[in-house]
C-alpha cells in the first residue's frame, strides 16, 4: 500500500505497492533478500533503482530524538536517503546521502529492513541503517529545506510514508528500557 501523504507523484513513490522485505532475519540478510526478489520477479539487476539512507538519532536531555527531513521538491517528510552512485556500496551511499542532505554524520549501529517499491514503473530498493549522530550541523539545501529532531512517536506522526514509520518501530524494537537504552549483550 502506498501511504504517501505528500504531493502525488513524488519521485520516491508511485501508485504501486510498497512491499516490505521482511523475514525472521530481515536486515541481517538484506542483500540475499534483494537478490532473491530480483530472481523471483525476473528483474534485471541493472534496471533496479538502488538507494540507501539512515535513521539518524541522538540523545537529548535523556530522551531519544529521530531526525526527519522536509523535501520541498515533493513537499513530504521522510528520513534522509538517496540514490547510489556508480562504484559506491549501499552503506557508502547511506552515509554520503545523510551527510549531503542533513550535514550530520555519526556511527553506524546496525542495518534495518530494506524497502522495495515502484517508481514510475521501475523497481526501487532502499537499504537502511541506524546512525547515532555524533557531529554536524544542518544547512538548508536544494534537497532538504528543513529538519526536525523529534521523539520517535512524534517523528512517526510527521513522516509521510508508512515504510519510514515502520523503520522507527523496528529501531525501537531493538532498544529497551523507558529511556530507549540500546541493548548491549
Amino acid at each position: 500500500m502506498n501511504e504517501a501523504a505528500g504531493s502525488a507523484g513524488a519521485d520516491d513513490q508511485d501508485s504501486g505497492t510498497i512491499e516490505r522485505l521482511d523475514g525472521p532475519d530481515n536486515a541481517n540478510n538484506a542483500a540475499e533478500q534483494i537478490s532473491e526478489l530480483t530472481s523471483l520477479l525476473k528483474i534485471d539487476e541493472g534496471e533496479i533503482i538502488r538507494a540507501a539512507g539512515c535513521l539518524v538519532y541522538r540523545e537529548a536531555n535523556g530522551q531519544s530524538e529521530v531526525l526527519v527531513v522536509h523535501r520541498p521538491q515533493y513537499d513530504d517528510w521522510d528520513l534522509p536517503k538517496g540514490k547510489r552512485e556508480d562504484g559506491e556500496t549501499d552503506l557508502e551511499c547511506a552515509i554520503r546521502e545523510t551527510r549531503e542532505e542533513t550535514g550530520f554524520g555519526g556511527e553506524i549501529e546496525r542495518e534495518l529492513s530494506p524497502d522495495h517499491y515502484l517508481v514510475r514503473g521501475r523497481d526501487k530498493v532502499v537499504r537502511w541503517w541506524v546512525m547515532r549522530c555524533t557531529d554536524g550541523a544542518f544547512v538548508s539545501n536544494s534537497e532538504v529545506d528543513e529538519i526536525r529532531w523529534l521523539a520517535p512517536a512524534e517523528a512517526q506522526n510527521m513522516l509521510s510514508y508508512g515504510h519510514a514509520r515502520n523503520l522507527i518501530d523496528e529501531w525501537s524494537d531493538g532498544r529497551s528500557g523507558p529511556e530507549g537504552v540500546t541493548n548491549v549483550d
